[in-house]
Protein backbone atom coordinates (compact mmCIF):
# COMPACT_ATOMS: atom_id res chain seq x y z
CA UNK A 1 0.00 0.00 0.00
CA UNK A 2 1.13 3.56 -0.69
CA UNK A 3 2.24 5.80 2.08
CA UNK A 4 -0.09 8.80 3.08
CA UNK A 5 1.65 11.76 4.00
CA UNK A 6 -0.10 14.15 5.75
CA UNK A 7 1.48 17.89 6.58
CA UNK A 8 1.33 18.13 10.29
CA UNK A 9 2.84 19.99 13.58
CA UNK A 10 4.17 18.49 16.37
CA UNK A 11 3.09 19.38 19.85
CA UNK A 12 3.45 18.18 23.15
CA UNK A 13 1.38 18.29 26.27
CA UNK A 14 2.35 17.33 29.69
CA UNK A 15 3.55 13.37 28.92
CA UNK A 16 1.66 13.55 25.48
CA UNK A 17 2.97 14.15 22.23
CA UNK A 18 0.43 14.80 19.71
CA UNK A 19 0.43 15.89 16.12
CA UNK A 20 -2.02 18.43 14.76
CA UNK A 21 -3.16 18.22 10.67
CA UNK A 22 -6.70 18.15 9.21
CA UNK A 23 -7.88 14.41 7.06
CA UNK A 24 -10.57 14.90 4.57
CA UNK A 25 -13.72 13.25 5.08
CA UNK A 26 -13.17 10.51 2.91
CA UNK A 27 -9.60 9.99 4.99
CA UNK A 28 -12.08 9.88 7.99
CA UNK A 29 -14.19 7.36 6.28
CA UNK A 30 -11.13 5.11 4.81
CA UNK A 31 -9.07 5.50 7.66
CA UNK A 32 -10.69 5.43 11.28
CA UNK A 33 -12.14 2.80 13.26
CA UNK A 34 -15.43 2.58 16.03
CA UNK A 35 -13.91 2.67 19.37
CA UNK A 36 -14.07 -1.37 20.06
CA UNK A 37 -11.40 -3.36 22.62
CA UNK A 38 -9.02 -0.14 22.69
CA UNK A 39 -10.27 1.04 25.45
CA UNK A 40 -12.59 -1.79 27.54
CA UNK A 41 -12.49 -5.94 26.75
CA UNK A 42 -15.29 -5.93 28.73
CA UNK A 43 -18.17 -6.35 26.41
CA UNK A 44 -21.00 -4.61 28.00
CA UNK A 45 -19.13 -1.78 28.37
CA UNK A 46 -17.71 -2.14 24.20
CA UNK A 47 -21.74 -2.49 23.38
CA UNK A 48 -23.00 0.56 25.76
CA UNK A 49 -20.63 3.17 23.86
CA UNK A 50 -21.94 1.30 20.18
CA UNK A 51 -25.34 1.96 21.61
CA UNK A 52 -24.67 5.48 22.59
CA UNK A 53 -23.16 6.33 18.63
CA UNK A 54 -25.97 4.47 17.39
CA UNK A 55 -28.40 6.84 18.82
CA UNK A 56 -26.56 10.09 18.41
CA UNK A 57 -24.70 9.83 15.08
CA UNK A 58 -27.50 10.18 12.63
CA UNK A 59 -28.20 13.99 13.85
CA UNK A 60 -24.73 15.00 12.77
CA UNK A 61 -25.18 12.89 9.32
CA UNK A 62 -28.47 14.77 8.42
CA UNK A 63 -26.76 18.40 9.46
CA UNK A 64 -24.16 17.55 7.40
CA UNK A 65 -26.56 16.91 4.53
CA UNK A 66 -29.26 19.52 5.08
CA UNK A 67 -26.45 22.34 5.73
CA UNK A 68 -23.91 23.85 3.28
CA UNK A 69 -22.03 25.94 6.17
CA UNK A 70 -21.85 23.36 8.65
CA UNK A 71 -18.51 23.17 11.36
CA UNK A 72 -16.99 20.74 13.67
CA UNK A 73 -14.39 20.96 16.17
CA UNK A 74 -11.24 18.96 15.73
CA UNK A 75 -11.42 15.19 16.28
CA UNK A 76 -8.65 13.34 18.51
CA UNK A 77 -8.39 10.06 17.38
CA UNK A 78 -5.76 7.57 18.81
CA UNK A 79 -3.04 6.07 16.35
CA UNK A 80 -1.53 2.29 17.15
CA UNK A 81 -0.25 -0.72 15.00
CA UNK A 82 1.52 0.02 11.80
CA UNK A 83 4.53 2.49 11.84
CA UNK A 84 3.60 5.75 11.73
CA UNK A 85 6.50 7.99 10.97
CA UNK A 86 6.93 11.44 11.98
CA UNK A 87 9.46 13.43 9.16
CA UNK A 88 10.27 16.75 10.23
CA UNK A 89 11.12 19.84 7.74
CA UNK A 90 13.09 22.39 9.30
CA UNK A 91 13.30 25.94 8.17
CA UNK A 92 14.48 29.42 9.14
CA UNK A 93 12.29 32.96 8.81
CA UNK A 94 14.26 35.79 9.76
CA UNK A 95 16.77 33.86 11.80
CA UNK A 96 14.48 32.01 13.67
CA UNK A 97 14.28 28.30 13.38
CA UNK A 98 10.94 26.16 13.42
CA UNK A 99 11.57 22.45 14.45
CA UNK A 100 7.82 21.06 15.05
CA UNK A 101 6.54 21.25 11.15
CA UNK A 102 6.59 18.10 9.52
CA UNK A 103 4.64 15.00 7.85
CA UNK A 104 3.19 12.02 9.46
CA UNK A 105 3.69 8.97 7.19
CA UNK A 106 1.15 6.44 7.41
CA UNK A 107 2.17 2.74 6.21
CA UNK A 108 -1.61 2.17 5.80
CA UNK A 109 -1.91 -0.94 7.89
CA UNK A 110 -1.96 1.30 11.47
CA UNK A 111 -5.70 1.17 13.33
CA UNK A 112 -7.14 4.61 14.21
CA UNK A 113 -10.61 5.16 16.16
CA UNK A 114 -11.55 8.80 17.72
CA UNK A 115 -10.99 9.37 21.23
CA UNK A 116 -13.10 12.55 21.16
CA UNK A 117 -14.91 12.90 18.75
CA UNK A 118 -16.25 9.43 17.84
CA UNK A 119 -20.22 10.89 16.92
CA UNK A 120 -19.06 13.22 14.65
CA UNK A 121 -16.44 10.47 13.01
CA UNK A 122 -20.27 8.02 12.49
CA UNK A 123 -21.99 10.84 10.79
CA UNK A 124 -19.64 11.88 8.78
CA UNK A 125 -19.10 8.02 7.62
CA UNK A 126 -22.75 7.76 7.46
CA UNK A 127 -23.12 11.04 5.66
CA UNK A 128 -20.17 10.40 3.28
CA UNK A 129 -22.07 7.15 1.90
CA UNK A 130 -25.00 8.50 1.25
CA UNK A 131 -22.94 11.66 -0.74
CA UNK A 132 -20.23 10.72 -1.96
CA UNK A 133 -19.25 14.14 -3.09
CA UNK A 134 -18.75 15.74 0.68
CA UNK A 135 -15.32 13.53 0.85
CA UNK A 136 -13.38 15.96 -0.31
CA UNK A 137 -14.08 17.94 2.72
CA UNK A 138 -11.63 18.64 5.57
CA UNK A 139 -11.56 18.40 9.42
CA UNK A 140 -9.27 19.45 11.97
CA UNK A 141 -7.46 16.22 14.07
CA UNK A 142 -5.15 15.91 17.07
CA UNK A 143 -3.33 12.73 16.45
CA UNK A 144 -1.50 11.08 19.45
CA UNK A 145 -0.53 7.14 20.14
CA UNK A 146 -1.94 4.66 21.66
CA UNK A 147 -0.68 0.89 23.16
CA UNK A 148 -3.17 -1.58 23.04
CA UNK A 149 -1.78 -2.90 26.66
CA UNK A 150 -2.85 -2.57 29.54
CA UNK A 151 -1.78 0.39 30.61
CA UNK A 152 -1.91 2.05 27.04
CA UNK A 153 -5.58 0.95 27.76
CA UNK A 154 -5.46 2.78 30.79
CA UNK A 155 -3.87 5.83 30.02
CA UNK A 156 -6.02 6.55 26.71
CA UNK A 157 -9.13 5.70 28.94
CA UNK A 158 -8.32 8.40 31.12
CA UNK A 159 -7.64 11.42 28.36
CA UNK A 160 -11.17 9.85 26.82
CA UNK A 161 -12.78 10.55 29.71
CA UNK A 162 -11.02 14.13 30.94
CA UNK A 163 -12.06 14.88 27.37
CA UNK A 164 -15.63 14.59 27.50
CA UNK A 165 -15.54 15.21 31.59
CA UNK A 166 -14.31 18.71 31.18
CA UNK A 167 -15.75 20.25 28.31
CA UNK A 168 -18.48 22.37 28.98
CA UNK A 169 -21.73 22.52 26.91
CA UNK A 170 -22.60 26.12 25.23
CA UNK A 171 -24.94 27.70 27.81
CA UNK A 172 -28.56 28.80 26.65
CA UNK A 173 -27.91 32.18 27.09
CA UNK A 174 -24.86 32.24 24.57
CA UNK A 175 -27.51 29.74 22.22
CA UNK A 176 -29.79 32.68 22.47
CA UNK A 177 -27.50 35.43 21.88
CA UNK A 178 -25.48 33.34 18.81
CA UNK A 179 -27.66 30.61 17.43
CA UNK A 180 -28.15 31.23 13.44
CA UNK A 181 -30.43 28.55 13.30
CA UNK A 182 -32.93 28.06 16.32
CA UNK A 183 -35.80 29.97 15.30
CA UNK A 184 -37.02 30.98 19.11
CA UNK A 185 -33.50 32.04 19.82
CA UNK A 186 -33.41 34.30 16.46
CA UNK A 187 -37.31 35.88 16.78
CA UNK A 188 -36.33 36.45 20.51
CA UNK A 189 -33.22 38.83 19.28
CA UNK A 190 -35.24 40.42 17.49
CA UNK A 191 -38.01 40.99 19.87
CA UNK A 192 -34.98 42.15 22.33
CA UNK A 193 -33.91 45.25 19.75
CA UNK A 194 -38.11 46.45 18.69
CA UNK A 195 -40.45 45.11 21.22
CA UNK A 196 -41.50 47.77 23.50
CA UNK A 197 -41.67 45.23 26.46
CA UNK A 198 -38.13 44.06 26.05
CA UNK A 199 -36.03 46.90 24.52
CA UNK A 200 -33.72 49.15 26.48
CA UNK A 201 -32.57 46.19 28.88
CA UNK A 202 -35.85 45.52 29.89
CA UNK A 203 -34.62 41.83 29.82
CA UNK A 204 -31.99 40.82 32.51
CA UNK A 205 -29.47 39.44 30.10
CA UNK A 206 -27.77 36.30 32.09
CA UNK A 207 -27.46 32.55 32.03
CA UNK A 208 -30.55 32.49 34.72
CA UNK A 209 -33.79 32.58 34.85
CA UNK A 210 -33.83 34.35 38.44
CA UNK A 211 -33.52 37.75 38.38
CA UNK A 212 -31.85 39.41 41.16
CA UNK A 213 -33.80 41.08 44.11
CA UNK A 214 -31.37 44.37 43.86
CA UNK A 215 -32.89 44.54 39.74
CA UNK A 216 -36.39 46.62 39.96
CA UNK A 217 -35.97 47.92 36.29
CA UNK A 218 -36.23 44.34 34.62
CA UNK A 219 -39.88 43.37 33.04
CA UNK A 220 -37.78 39.21 33.24
CA UNK A 221 -34.77 37.27 32.40
CA UNK A 222 -33.11 36.15 29.28
CA UNK A 223 -33.53 32.51 29.99
CA UNK A 224 -37.37 32.95 31.45
CA UNK A 225 -38.31 34.21 28.33
CA UNK A 226 -37.04 31.77 25.73
CA UNK A 227 -38.93 29.49 27.75
CA UNK A 228 -41.96 31.28 27.56
CA UNK A 229 -41.32 31.52 23.67
CA UNK A 230 -40.17 28.38 23.30
CA UNK A 231 -43.50 27.10 25.03
CA UNK A 232 -45.28 29.21 22.77
CA UNK A 233 -43.22 27.85 19.76
CA UNK A 234 -44.11 24.11 20.40
CA UNK A 235 -48.09 24.95 20.18
CA UNK A 236 -47.50 27.36 17.08
CA UNK A 237 -45.65 24.40 15.42
CA UNK A 238 -48.02 22.06 16.48
CA UNK A 239 -50.79 23.72 15.47
CA UNK A 240 -49.34 25.07 12.06
CA UNK A 241 -48.62 21.43 10.96
CA UNK A 242 -51.62 19.49 12.76
CA UNK A 243 -49.65 17.18 14.86
CA UNK A 244 -48.21 16.89 18.12
CA UNK A 245 -44.41 17.37 18.85
CA UNK A 246 -42.33 15.24 21.37
CA UNK A 247 -39.43 17.45 22.88
CA UNK A 248 -36.94 15.43 20.98
CA UNK A 249 -38.47 16.49 17.72
CA UNK A 250 -38.65 20.17 18.50
CA UNK A 251 -34.93 20.28 19.85
CA UNK A 252 -34.25 18.58 16.07
CA UNK A 253 -36.06 21.48 14.15
CA UNK A 254 -34.25 24.11 16.35
CA UNK A 255 -31.16 23.20 14.60
CA UNK A 256 -32.11 23.63 11.15
CA UNK A 257 -32.79 27.86 10.45
CA UNK A 258 -36.67 28.06 8.72
CA UNK A 259 -37.06 29.71 5.84
CA UNK A 260 -37.35 34.17 6.64
CA UNK A 261 -41.21 33.94 5.62
CA UNK A 262 -41.91 31.54 8.82
CA UNK A 263 -39.46 33.52 11.34
CA UNK A 264 -41.26 36.79 10.19
CA UNK A 265 -44.42 34.44 11.06
CA UNK A 266 -43.63 33.65 14.38
CA UNK A 267 -42.40 36.55 15.35
CA UNK A 268 -45.61 37.95 14.40
CA UNK A 269 -47.24 35.23 16.62
CA UNK A 270 -44.71 36.67 19.12
CA UNK A 271 -45.95 40.19 19.12
CA UNK A 272 -49.51 39.73 18.50
CA UNK A 273 -49.27 37.55 21.75
CA UNK A 274 -47.15 40.00 24.02
CA UNK A 275 -49.87 42.96 22.43
CA UNK A 276 -52.53 40.61 24.07
CA UNK A 277 -50.79 40.27 27.33
CA UNK A 278 -50.54 44.65 27.76
CA UNK A 279 -53.79 45.22 26.68
CA UNK A 280 -55.65 42.68 29.21
CA UNK A 281 -53.35 42.85 32.05
CA UNK A 282 -53.03 46.62 33.18
CA UNK A 283 -49.89 46.30 35.09
CA UNK A 284 -47.71 45.10 31.67
CA UNK A 285 -48.47 48.50 29.68
CA UNK A 286 -48.17 50.33 32.83
CA UNK A 287 -44.58 48.80 33.44
CA UNK A 288 -43.90 49.79 29.73
CA UNK A 289 -44.61 53.05 30.21
CA UNK A 290 -43.24 53.62 33.23
CA UNK A 291 -38.98 54.58 32.49
CA UNK A 292 -38.09 55.04 35.76
CA UNK A 293 -35.03 53.20 37.10
CA UNK A 294 -37.84 51.18 39.38
CA UNK A 295 -39.86 50.39 37.19
CA UNK A 296 -40.39 47.01 38.61
CA UNK A 297 -39.84 47.89 41.93
CA UNK A 298 -43.42 47.38 43.72
CA UNK A 299 -44.26 44.52 41.31
CA UNK A 300 -41.66 42.52 42.62
CA UNK A 301 -41.67 43.63 45.93
CA UNK A 302 -39.96 42.21 49.30
CA UNK A 303 -42.55 42.91 50.94
CA UNK A 304 -45.43 41.34 49.42
CA UNK A 305 -43.72 39.60 46.52
CA UNK A 306 -45.40 41.39 43.70
CA UNK A 307 -46.85 40.55 40.18
CA UNK A 308 -47.28 36.92 39.34
CA UNK A 309 -46.05 37.79 35.43
CA UNK A 310 -42.93 39.55 36.81
CA UNK A 311 -41.59 37.18 38.73
CA UNK A 312 -40.02 33.94 36.39
CA UNK A 313 -41.51 31.69 38.61
CA UNK A 314 -45.38 33.15 37.91
CA UNK A 315 -44.92 34.25 33.87
CA UNK A 316 -43.41 31.23 32.74
CA UNK A 317 -45.89 28.67 33.80
CA UNK A 318 -48.72 31.19 32.96
CA UNK A 319 -47.15 31.28 29.30
CA UNK A 320 -47.16 27.35 29.05
CA UNK A 321 -50.87 27.00 30.91
CA UNK A 322 -52.20 29.50 28.17
CA UNK A 323 -50.30 27.62 25.48
CA UNK A 324 -51.33 24.52 26.70
CA UNK A 325 -55.04 25.45 26.84
CA UNK A 326 -54.53 27.20 23.14
CA UNK A 327 -53.68 23.52 21.59
CA UNK A 328 -56.31 21.62 23.35
CA UNK A 329 -59.13 23.52 23.06
CA UNK A 330 -58.14 24.94 19.77
CA UNK A 331 -58.84 28.71 20.75
CA UNK A 332 -56.91 31.88 20.16
CA UNK A 333 -54.96 33.81 22.80
CA UNK A 334 -57.52 36.31 22.04
CA UNK A 335 -60.33 34.30 23.37
CA UNK A 336 -58.35 32.67 26.38
CA UNK A 337 -56.59 35.77 27.99
CA UNK A 338 -59.42 37.84 28.91
CA UNK A 339 -60.73 35.18 31.21
CA UNK A 340 -57.23 35.46 32.90
CA UNK A 341 -57.67 39.06 33.63
CA UNK A 342 -59.76 39.00 37.00
CA UNK A 343 -57.33 36.73 38.77
CA UNK A 344 -55.23 37.58 41.64
CA UNK A 345 -51.95 38.42 40.38
CA UNK A 346 -50.30 39.42 44.01
CA UNK A 347 -48.67 36.28 44.45
CA UNK A 348 -48.30 36.91 48.60
CA UNK A 349 -52.38 36.47 48.43
CA UNK A 350 -54.89 33.68 47.65
CA UNK A 351 -54.28 31.34 45.50
CA UNK A 352 -50.22 31.80 45.36
CA UNK A 353 -49.64 32.29 49.19
CA UNK A 354 -47.63 29.16 50.55
CA UNK A 355 -47.46 27.82 46.65
CA UNK A 356 -45.31 31.16 45.42
CA UNK A 357 -44.93 33.01 48.01
CA UNK A 358 -43.55 31.55 51.85
CA UNK A 359 -45.25 33.94 54.06
CA UNK A 360 -42.87 33.39 57.19
CA UNK A 361 -39.85 34.32 55.17
CA UNK A 362 -41.04 36.62 52.68
CA UNK A 363 -39.23 34.96 49.64
CA UNK A 364 -40.51 33.36 47.26
CA UNK A 365 -41.20 29.62 47.09
CA UNK A 366 -38.89 28.16 43.70
CA UNK A 367 -40.05 24.89 43.56
CA UNK A 368 -43.93 24.60 42.48
CA UNK A 369 -43.87 25.71 38.97
CA UNK A 370 -46.01 22.66 37.73
CA UNK A 371 -48.75 23.10 40.55
CA UNK A 372 -48.71 27.07 39.46
CA UNK A 373 -49.15 25.83 35.55
CA UNK A 374 -51.40 22.64 36.35
CA UNK A 375 -54.06 25.22 38.64
CA UNK A 376 -54.04 27.65 36.06
CA UNK A 377 -55.15 25.44 33.37
CA UNK A 378 -57.56 23.61 35.94
CA UNK A 379 -59.05 27.25 36.70
CA UNK A 380 -59.80 27.44 33.16
CA UNK A 381 -60.89 23.75 32.22
CA UNK A 382 -61.33 20.63 34.73
CA UNK A 383 -61.22 18.51 31.53
CA UNK A 384 -57.83 19.59 29.56
CA UNK A 385 -55.27 18.05 32.58
CA UNK A 386 -54.62 14.52 32.47
CA UNK A 387 -55.59 12.01 35.28
CA UNK A 388 -51.74 12.11 36.14
CA UNK A 389 -51.16 15.66 36.36
CA UNK A 390 -54.63 16.18 38.21
CA UNK A 391 -53.11 13.51 40.71
CA UNK A 392 -49.73 15.76 40.86
CA UNK A 393 -51.50 18.77 40.96
CA UNK A 394 -53.82 17.14 43.98
CA UNK A 395 -51.13 15.29 45.96
CA UNK A 396 -48.26 18.57 45.85
CA UNK A 397 -51.04 20.54 46.73
CA UNK A 398 -52.18 18.82 50.04
CA UNK A 399 -49.00 18.93 50.93
CA UNK A 400 -48.00 22.74 50.43
CA UNK A 401 -50.78 23.28 52.72
CA UNK A 402 -50.94 20.44 55.07
CA UNK A 403 -54.26 18.85 54.32
CA UNK A 404 -54.68 15.20 55.51
CA UNK A 405 -56.73 14.13 53.07
CA UNK A 406 -56.92 14.85 49.29
CA UNK A 407 -60.40 15.32 49.34
CA UNK A 408 -59.79 18.38 51.20
CA UNK A 409 -57.44 19.73 48.34
CA UNK A 410 -59.42 18.90 45.92
CA UNK A 411 -62.59 20.73 47.65
CA UNK A 412 -59.88 24.23 47.72
CA UNK A 413 -59.23 23.32 44.19
CA UNK A 414 -62.36 23.17 42.73
CA UNK A 415 -62.79 26.39 44.28
CA UNK A 416 -60.21 28.23 41.80
CA UNK A 417 -61.69 28.84 38.98
CA UNK A 418 -62.13 32.09 35.98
Amino acid sequence: MKPIRIPAIRGKIGETIYYITNLSFGQIEDMVKRVDNELHNATSIREQIQRSLTSNYTKIRDYIMKRTDFFFDSLVLAVYDGEPQWVEVRYEIDDERFCNVGLLVFSGDEKIFPLDGQHRVEGIKAAVQQQPELRTNTIGVLFIGHSNTTLGRERSRRIFSTLNRYVKPVRLGDIIALDEDDVVAIVTRNLLESYPLFVDNRIKLTNSKSIPSSDKFSFTSLMTLYSCHLALFITYLSLKDNKRYKQSQIQDYLKVRPSDEDINHFYQTLVDFWDLMRNNFEEIQEYVNNNANDAAGELRSLQTGGNLFFRPIGLLPFVEAVSRIRLEKQMSYSEILPRYSHINRIVSEFPWNKILWNPMTHKMVMRNQSVVKYLLINMYDTEILSQREKTNLITKYAAIFGYNTQEEAINQINQISL
